[in-house]
């Protein structure tokens, strides 16, 4: 038996853990004011491009910190990339972020079939691409320092990641056929 004086006792029926008690203080209702959401930050200018007014921009997005390379209006696309590798956010720089965002680079085009071969910025360093084969670069490499030949040669390496779907397997009755 539970007795309280001045409050009152109120078993609610909750599904699977059979009641949970609350206890009102009287007729006073707790009334819970929102808070602003503070997370929302707005863009921080880093400074200006070198030889355009275009603004360098470190915006907060879904995914994390980006940097963006002018402001945004509708029908342009700026160019963007991600900082989310770099722990101390505040401590980015305009040169920084000009290297950032100088990725994806063409190093030229394939010699056997025409196709551009690229350097670009991934999740975990610079990675080779060549239409769906890719090859991480190692971390010992700068990436200044890889040109087409050197690129070309890592991606005749063994470490080269195809994307995309499987090639096809030759049916069963046409590999018999062969034999």
């Amino acid at each position: 038996m539970l007795l309280l004086v001045g409050l009152r006792q109120i078993f609610k029926r909750v599904w699977l853990a059979g009641f949970i008690a609350k206890t009102l203080y009287g007729d006073e209702e707790e009334v819970e004011t929102p808070q602003s959401n503070t997370s929302v930050e707005e863009p921080k200018v880093l400074g200006l491009k070198p030889g355009s007014t275009e603004k360098i921009l470190l915006k907060s997005g879904p995914y994390g910190f980006y940097v963006q390379l002018g402001e945004d209006r509708k029908g342009y696309l700026p160019k963007r990339a991600s900082v989310s590798h770099i722990k101390d956010i505040d401590s980015i720089t305009v040169e920084d972020a000009l290297e950032l965002l100088r990725y994806p680079v063409m190093l030229g085009t394939h010699p056997v079939d025409g196709q551009p071969v690229k350097l670009r910025l991934a999740k975990n360093g610079f990675v080779i691409r060549h239409r769906r084969f890719a090859v991480t670069v190692p971390k010992n490499v700068k990436p200044n320092d890889i040109d087409l030949e050197k690129a070309l040669k890592y991606l005749s390496g063994k470490d080269v990641r195809r994307s995309g779907r499987p090639k096809n397997k030759p049916k069963l009755e046409e590999a018999v056929e062969t034999v």
